[in-house]
């Protein structure tokens, strides 16, 4: 119970009013109850709800006036503080004081207990009120992680994590400065959350140069009103996946598979891989390690019994890539066969090349060639394991008109006939006996036979001061065709002897021709 001695004080006075010159007076009188040392009564916080980082009005109250100052001391919730322009004090006469609380709520609400006591007491008053965060000042601020974003189909959550916590529901507002780099324009952040995901888009195929595609995320609580930016980073992604098939010359098949990212790898990336049969097993992922643009694996596989195409499939976050590889079978006799080419000439050694289409077998291919002309002359040839191509040579006889050959050519345990032609060879690259330099000269390419169709020869100078056309066509029914040439010697020159060389089939080379300077 606490004791206090209280003091009547009386005070009087009037009040009057004039209307039409008639006056009208009343006396008051008010009275005060002093007291010499008052408890304080009560403490009072409003409004009961407030924003953070703004103020409460609180008032302390005497229980009954007093003729003396009074010192209060002030006591509040962490978060909260109380101010005033100094000590807080209740002047002499008064019954009350008055004085601001500003709470800052870090969390979802800020419940503030504020006690008030005499300087000198150990009797405390108390009162609360509720501090709420601030929109304007809960905004995210920070990056949960620093991940960095891939292009996709599918968007990248980024998570921003902002200070406080709200009691309701509200947008942040959202916009980058890369155009290639998309975000929705808001995003709501449900009550009571302190992190908001944002998706973030990068188009599938996006193709990075030099760096990475670089943007920035800028956040606020209305459009064009930023208050926080972050820096992003997009890595192009996967983008591409490839099979490829082959034989060594062993003939053991090799499977290759890799995957492509085409922009160096922030960190070691995992991307999962899928064959579509089991000729090419896989594992179930690929890792591309850190600063490298691509993974590959070789497999050993056995041929099929039959040509299969094989699928890969690469995936990685929402990219996907695939590639399909023929894997054949190996070549069986009676498969088809080719010639490179079909026209021969004669009177030189002649070659080409017989594909079968497909890899030979670990134990190759044997390969016989002959025909029923004693004109040709066969060298042995043979598939090597795992080869597709086998080279044939032979000689040519003269021969002075178009003369069709059946080539019979074995492979393995099957024949095959392959038709060929042999056309007139050159008889002769004819030069004249002298010439002048800087002055043109005209030459001629011979053939054993009439030309049944356009024959293109060859002309090949070993200096560049002795010019000729690179070749020169025996038109179909004639045996010959004349060229035209320079020599240029320098001035110093007292003569030089000169010779040229022509191709068909075989390598010609011409009479000796004397050129001598210009006079």
């Amino acid at each position: 119970m606490v004791r206090t001695r209280l003091t009547a004080i009386t005070t009087r006075g009037s009040i009057s009013a004039t209307y039409n010159r008639r006056t009208v007076s009343t006396a008051l009188t008010r009275r005060y109850a002093y007291c010499a040392n008052p408890p304080l009564s009560s403490l009072t916080i409003s409004p009961t709800t407030i924003v953070s980082g703004n103020s409460a009005k609180a008032v302390a109250r005497l229980a009954c006036r007093t003729t003396k100052w009074t010192r209060l001391v002030v006591s509040t919730t962490s978060g909260a503080t109380a101010h005033n322009s100094g000590d807080i004090w209740i002047a002499r006469d008064r019954p009350s004081v008055t004085f601001q609380v500003t709470a800052r709520a870090r969390t979802n609400r800020l419940n503030v207990a504020v006690k008030v006591r005499k300087a000198g007491s150990s009797r405390w008053v108390s009162d609360t009120f509720i501090a709420t965060a601030n929109p304007e000042m809960c905004m995210p601020s920070s990056r949960a992680t620093a991940n960095v974003i891939y292009a996709g189909t599918r968007p990248t959550t980024v998570t921003l994590k902002q200070p406080c916590a709200l009691d309701i529901s509200r947008y942040v507002y959202l916009a980058t400065n890369n155009s290639i780099v998309k975000v929705p324009g808001r995003v709501l952040v449900p009550a009571g959350s302190t992190s908001v995901g944002v998706p973030v888009t990068v188009p599938d195929g996006t193709v990075a140069d030099s760096d990475l595609i670089r943007s920035q995320l800028s956040v606020g609580s209305h459009p064009g009103g930023w208050a926080h930016h972050f820096d992003l980073e997009a890595h192009p992604g996967l983008e591409s996946a490839d099979l490829n098939a082959w034989a060594d010359d062993n003939g053991a098949r090799t499977v290759r598979s890799h995957v492509d990212l085409g922009f160096p790898a922030i960190t070691d990336t995992v991307v999962r891989v899928e064959s579509s049969d089991p000729l090419i097993p896989l594992p179930p992922s690929m890792t591309v390690a850190k600063g490298t643009t691509r993974a590959d694996i070789d497999r050993t596989i056995t041929a099929p019994e039959e040509d299969t195409e094989v699928r890969i499939t690469a995936t990685f976050g929402s990219q996907q890539r695939t590639d399909t590889v023929l894997v054949q079978r190996s070549f069986r006799p009676g498969d088809p066969v080719s010639l490179s080419r079909q026209t021969f000439y004669g009177g030189g050694r002649a070659g080409a090349s017989i594909d079968i289409g497909r890899p030979a077998g670990p134990d190759g291919v044997p390969v016989t060639v002959s025909s029923d002309s004693s004109l040709l002359t066969f060298e042995p040839t043979a598939f090597r394991p795992g080869h597709t191509v086998a080279s044939l040579y032979f000689d040519v006889a003269e021969v002075t008109e178009s003369t069709p050959i059946t080539l019979h050519v074995t492979a393995g345990t099957h024949t095959y006939d392959v038709p060929i032609t042999l056309q007139p060879g050159l008889a002769a690259i004819t030069l004249p006996d002298s010439a002048t330099s800087d002055e043109p000269f005209t030459g001629t390419v011979t053939l054993t036979g009439v030309a049944t169709v356009d024959t293109p020869v060859r002309l090949i100078s070993s200096s560049s001061s002795f010019q000729v056309p690179s070749g020169v066509i025996i038109p179909a029914g004639e045996t010959s065709a004349t060229f035209q040439g320079v020599v240029h010697l320098p001035s110093s020159s007292s003569g030089a002897v000169r010779r040229l060389d022509a191709y068909l089939g075989r390598l010609y080379t011409s009479n000796d021709m004397m050129a001598s300077p210009a006079s």
